[in-house]
């Protein structure tokens, strides 16, 4: 899951208004970075340290993993645990050699792969837990954890650009992410 780090704290949408946020080349997160009033950056991840260093961007979204590995924390007093993207996986493949491959092979690939998938999300979730907690320790960042008041702000904010991409993501989609916002879940 995503968190958002920036020069002070952001506990409401209106907190964000004016701050210039990095973002990876994607017209939701810009249109999302538009719909709190922030202006979305555009740039390669290999450059987000810098410009968080010498201002050319004052904030930025990431996974506690990268915000830790990367060293954001050294750059950013403020961690906003907001859970609000998710950062996942997948393997593609050509579907004609897929579909050529015979069919047990493909069961039993299925099945791999879906073994690994929860190892695999597992391990992430570690890994974020203890970056968190490594960000934490650090004493540079302090992190900060929203109240279910706050939290529906952010989604409050947030509900114009589910509706505008709605038909491109799926409305499955957008419904079983609405589902795991929920603070009744």
């Amino acid at each position: 899951m995503k968190q958002l780090t920036a020069p002070k704290p952001l506990r409401l949408p209106s907190d964000a208004a004016g701050l210039k946020f990095r973002i990876m080349e994607s017209d939701v997160l810009q249109a999302q970075v538009l719909a709190f009033g922030g202006s979305p950056q555009k740039m390669a991840f290999s450059e987000v340290y810098q410009a968080l260093q010498t201002g050319t961007v004052d904030a930025q979204e990431n996974s506690w993993s990268n915000i830790y590995s990367s060293k954001l924390y050294e750059v950013q007093p403020y961690a906003m645990e907001t859970n609000h993207g998710y950062i996942g996986y997948f393997v593609a493949v050509n579907r004609d050699f897929w579909e050529s491959l015979p069919a047990d092979i493909r069961a039993g690939l299925e099945e791999i792969l879906a073994e690994v998938t929860v190892w695999g999300n597992a391990r992430s979730a570690d890994i974020n837990r203890e970056d968190r907690q490594r960000v934490a320790d650090s004493g540079n960042t302090q992190i900060i954890e929203l109240t279910d008041e706050e939290l529906a702000a952010w989604r409050a904010v947030m509900r114009p650009v589910w509706d505008q991409f709605r038909d491109a993501i799926g409305a499955d989609l957008i419904e079983a992410a609405e589902r795991s916002a929920s603070p009744e879940r």
